[in-house]
């Protein structure tokens, strides 16, 4: 045990000195602390490293700690001092091996009562937090033990019969001969058991059991028992590592005398806040599933209705807190094969119309999405996507119209997550690397899921330097779940209102080498974010979010670092000369406590420290009920989105009392948050997209996604257009009034019946040329071409005519017949003697004029042939002659005013 004496981040050890901030142009000086404040620290060696921490009774300050070794620790003072009663859980056989300690299982309905299981078939119970251990009367290895939700004596149990532990199944005994060893074996199956005495009795419910849970309280189904099984109970179980044709979905209501199917074919269940999500084979050989879902208690199951008929491989249930599924849903694309993600989807109040919120979520192998929800308000979540190039399109469209066909070759087991809860209940667990560095970028919503944007940066480091980078490629960027074990992803909980830390970058997207890598904290919902530290840090809040602790987790480490005015300041003092791995900074679960556990290693030994910040000697925080007073020591404030003055979210205006930065005290573990609300006027803001509409990130508006998810009148034709809504209130939101979304003009699909008026136009257009193609081809024949030609001219019938061609011309002004008033055409002609090109080979200039007078000598024969020929012939009528053309004679002479015939 030691006391350390705190200094500013930086500064030499010993007393408190002054550290003063730039923030803008204005320097916050804080007051000085007294050399006499110091933190208690106490550390403790373990035999391995922690590999799971309980917290028991209603004061939760009984800690259990279990070790990688299977060793069990019991602290009844929050982790002050400690004893190992591993050897408190022995069997009756003194001579028996250690026990060895395989996991915890704390019930929900009673803080006292928790569950040692052990390895080797040995298991003990405790209900009274430890301080006396009863043993558990199951021979067996437990695989799932689920506590009741409100009854602290039931639970249900599952484990896999002998012939699975064996290692042998009866069908490889057989095929050995050996048929006795085989009949007392039997065959390998999982079977679900209900203990109503605490592990006293337990009483068969039914075999081949793959997925089991509780019914929910919000039914009154709090008794039921959901599971899923194997249709046919014969031969051997295998565990489902795909989905299959041979499990259905069912409940049981009296301990399993009888079962009840609800789905046929159901694989994977979830029941959480009154909703039950069943998971349909729809393809065994593709891997495809439906989504089914209920909110009455499983009486009625609907399609989920999704925006695109598209294959979907998979479904993670991310939020139902708040009255509205907010689902994960693998789709398994081509495109994106190797990219885990997956589109986010938002539904209606029944849990069955979902409109598509976030595309591209990043996801793991898995199922574990980085996606989650700020604890302490409402509404608010903050998700990573990945921003694929792409040459067209954008990306709300991109992930929903394509088309999945890789399988799903690794499934996780399914009996293991019916309990566990949806994946904002699941956020602190242990998540499996995933260091592909490819374009990531994290949004936030203020409106659960309507409208996503960008993080805002910083403008300003830790250290006070500018953060230079081009403001159409600034935003902040978080690490999320599924890169839990290299970097701390993004955190909150509900007593610590409007605080979030992360581990990020400032860029263009999301980085992952560890230079690159920072703290981050929000003290407003995650609207602005300051630098916290330098380097990537684990972190937890105490005192209702009034105290920051966090360590540098990626590097060895004999520093911890603090802040008790929510990150404007921080202080950081050495527990031990020797540095330790943290793994992580852990408080009791209402985050209420000034005191934390840091655990680690040193080398293979297991550390941990007990931080006791009430040492410090802080005063408990004065006048919550006169906020905002200058005597008082809190503030109030209402958490915004940035895009109004009326700090209006979901339809309300929600203000909190909070302590001042600048206020040196604790809020103290009984403290209570005065909270007041009051609707708003309705905006846009308030309106999510309805089915067949998306949004883009960072946009408002709602386009019109051509999905085929909204019905079609029947009076629609296709060159027509109808009108639908295109907006729908966010579900949970309470505004008022105001705003109220107008119907949107669609157009109808082109494969929609034509309307009367396109279909007489096509209807003429395709009876004329219907008849002017036969009267083409009757012309083109032998037989009626004459009728054709001559149809027209039978009062013309004494009218005789010449053959057009029968004697070919040899030049073109000899085609029209003889030159009329040549003067004026040579006339006309000479000033461009020279410019227009000849058709003629080149031989000389000299010859000109020679050609051209034989030209003229036989054009004068010709001419005169062609008029005694064609004497004859001619029409009685009079024909008018052509007329000499205006302006007089030419320059070469006067020709034959009255000319010649036409014809």
């Amino acid at each position: 045990s030691s006391s350390l004496s705190l200094s500013p981040q930086g500064a030499p050890s010993g007393s408190m000195r002054l550290r003063c901030f730039c923030l803008g142009l204005v320097a916050l000086c804080l007051p000085q602390w007294s050399a006499a404040k110091k933190v208690s620290v106490k550390e403790v060696v373990f035999d391995s490293a922690v590999s799971d921490i309980q917290w028991l009774g209603a004061d939760q300050k009984t800690v259990l700690v279990q070790t990688a070794k299977g060793r069990l620790y019991r602290s009844t003072n929050g982790g002050d001092k400690w004893d190992d009663i591993t050897d408190q859980l022995k069997g009756s056989d003194p001579a028996a091996t250690p026990f060895v300690v395989d996991s915890l299982t704390k019930s929900p309905a009673d803080q006292d009562t928790i569950l040692v299981s052990g390895k080797a078939r040995i298991h003990f119970i405790t209900s009274n937090g430890g301080a006396t251990w009863r043993r558990v009367r199951q021979r067996s290895k437990i695989h799932t033990f689920i506590f009741h939700k409100t009854r602290p004596k039931w639970a249900l149990l599952s484990t896999w019969t002998a012939a699975c532990e064996a290692g042998a199944s009866s069908a490889k005994k057989l095929s050995n001969g050996d048929d006795e060893a085989a009949n007392e074996l039997g065959p390998c199956s999982h079977e679900l058991y209900i203990t109503k005495d605490l592990g006293r009795t337990f009483t068969l419910v039914t075999s081949y059991v793959v997925q089991f849970s509780w019914g929910h309280t919000d039914k009154k189904q709090e008794d039921r028992i959901y599971l899923t099984h194997l249709r046919s109970k014969k031969g051997d179980q295998q565990k489902l590592y795909v989905w299959s044709d041979n499990v259905d979905f069912a409940y049981t209501d009296d301990g399993g005398r009888n079962l009840n199917r609800l789905v046929r074919h159901g694989n994977k269940f979830l029941v959480s806040h009154g909703f039950v999500f069943v998971a349909k084979l729809k393809d065994a050989k593709s891997q495809t599933v439906n989504l089914l879902t209920s909110n009455d208690g499983g009486v009625t199951f609907r399609n989920a209705k999704l925006p695109q008929d598209i294959d979907e491989k998979s479904y993670t249930v991310l939020d139902t807190s708040e009255g509205a599924v907010i689902i994960h849903v693998n789709h398994g694309s081509k495109e994106h094969a190797s990219a885990n993600v997956g589109n986010v989807y938002t539904s209606d109040a029944e849990g069955v119309h979902f409109t598509l919120s976030l595309p591209n979520n990043v996801r793991s192998s898995s199922g574990d999405c980085e996606f989650d929800k700020v604890l302490s308000l409402d509404g608010i979540y903050i998700a990573n996507f990945r921003d694929f190039a792409r040459s067209d399109g954008d990306a709300s469209t991109d992930a929903v119209t394509n088309k999945k066909a890789e399988a799903n070759s690794e499934a996780e087991e399914l009996e293991s997550e019916a309990s566990s809860g949806t994946e904002v209940e699941k956020r602190r667990a242990p998540k499996a690397k995933a260091k592909d560095e490819s374009v990531v970028r994290t949004v936030i919503s203020f409106d659960k899921g309507g409208v996503w944007s960008y993080l805002k940066p910083p403008k300003v480091d830790s250290l006070g330097a500018k953060i230079d980078c081009p403001p159409d490629k600034c935003w902040l960027h978080l690490h999320g779940v599924t890169n839990f074990h290299n970097y701390a992803p993004f955190y909150s909980i509900e007593n610590a209102v409007g605080i979030v830390m992360s581990t990020g970058n400032v860029g263009p997207y999301l980085r992952f080498e560890p230079d690159q890598v920072n703290t981050y904290i929000s003290r407003d919902g995650g609207l602005t974010w300051v630098e916290a530290h330098k380097g990537a840090y684990i972190y937890e809040f105490g005192d209702h979010g009034g105290l920051v602790v966090m360590a540098n987790d990626i590097r060895k480490t004999k520093q911890v670092v603090f802040s008790w005015n929510e990150g404007q300041s921080w202080y950081d003092f050495e527990i031990s000369e020797f540095a330790m791995e943290v793994d992580n900074i852990v408080t009791e679960p209402n985050a209420t406590s000034t005191k934390f556990l840091m655990y680690g290693t040193r080398g293979d030994a297991g550390i941990m420290y007990h931080l006791d910040f009430e040492a410090l000697g802080q005063p408990l925080c004065k006048g919550v009920w006169a906020a905002d007073s200058v005597s008082s020591d809190y503030e109030t404030w209402s958490p915004s989105d940035g895009r109004g003055t009326d700090k209006c979210m979901l339809g309300r205006q929600v203000t909190y009392t909070r302590r001042k930065q600048t206020s040196e005290c604790f809020n103290g573990e009984k403290f209570e948050r005065p909270v007041v609300r009051k609707n708003c006027e309705c905006t846009e803001q308030n309106f999510e997209c309805d089915m067949g509409f998306t949004r883009k990130v960072g946009s408002m508006e709602c386009k019109f996604a051509d999905d085929g998810t909204i019905p079609v009148p029947p009076t629609c034709t296709s060159s027509d257009y109808y009108y639908a809504v295109a907006h729908r209130k966010v579900i949970g939101d309470s505004c008022e009034g105001g705003w109220q979304p107008r119907k949107v003009a669609v157009p109808c699909p082109a494969n929609a019946r034509m309307s009367r008026g396109a279909m007489s136009v096509l209807g003429t257009i395709f009876m004329v040329t219907a008849i002017m193609g036969g009267i083409t081809v009757l012309s083109r024949s032998e037989r009626f071409k004459g009728v054709f030609a001559n149809y027209g001219f039978d009062n013309f019938g004494s009218v005789q005519y010449s053959t057009i061609g029968g004697k070919t011309p040899e030049t073109a002004l000899d085609s029209c017949g003889t030159r009329f008033d040549t003067d004026f055409i040579e006339g006309d002609q000479d000033d461009f003697d020279n410019d227009p090109p000849q058709l003629m080979q080149y031989t000389g200039g000299g010859d000109r004029d020679r050609y051209r007078d034989r030209d003229d000598r036989d054009r004068e024969l010709r001419d005169r042939e062609f008029r005694e020929n064609r004497r004859a012939d001619v029409s009685a009528a009079q024909v008018p002659k052509l007329a000499k053309p205006p302006g007089g004679a030419s320059a070469g002479g006067g020709g034959d005013e009255d000319g010649l015939d036409l014809l």
